[in-house]
């Protein structure tokens, strides 16, 4: 099944919603004690699959400076498919204030050597891609790559 397949429905925002919601509500985003002693695993800022698919860009604290991810995931239908499996080890990790700001997609061509961001998520909103672009070239993962983006497309 191509990724065209899936389009975003009532189901899926509803469920985009009550993630977004359980960050806000989820008493592991409170700095505590517990969270405080949690392990301090670094999380990559930047995982970028090769290929075009849907990325998130979450924002979280750890030892009260704020990061910043960008994450996309071969075979997500939806960009929540995306963040649930890094919201867990984000905060088992000892991460606060998680919030997924929004989505998009992201080319990764590595025969051309390129990147780039584009398009929006239903469910999490348009990712301020100039951040995500900057993001990814900060993590010096992507050295000599043309990493572009644009509020174009889906």
């Amino acid at each position: 099944m191509s990724s065209e397949e899936y389009t975003t429905n009532a189901h899926d925002l509803a469920e985009a919603a009550k993630l977004q919601s359980q960050l806000e509500d989820d008493g592991t985003n409170i700095n505590n004690n517990e969270t405080s002693r949690a392990a301090t695993y670094r999380i990559p800022s930047v995982s970028i699959d090769s290929g075009a698919y849907k990325y998130v860009l979450i924002t979280a604290k750890q030892n009260n400076k704020e990061e910043v991810f960008v994450h996309s995931k071969r075979g997500a239908h939806y960009h929540r498919n995306v963040a649930e499996p890094l919201i867990p080890i984000l905060q088992q990790s000892g991460y606060t204030n998680i919030r997924i700001t929004g989505g998009g997609r992201i080319l990764r061509d590595d025969d051309d050597k390129i990147i780039k961001i584009f398009g929006y998520s239903y469910g999490f909103g348009r990712a301020d891609h100039a951040l995500a672009k900057d993001v990814v070239e900060r993590s010096g993962k992507f050295v000599g790559y043309s990493i572009t983006w644009s509020n174009d497309g889906y």
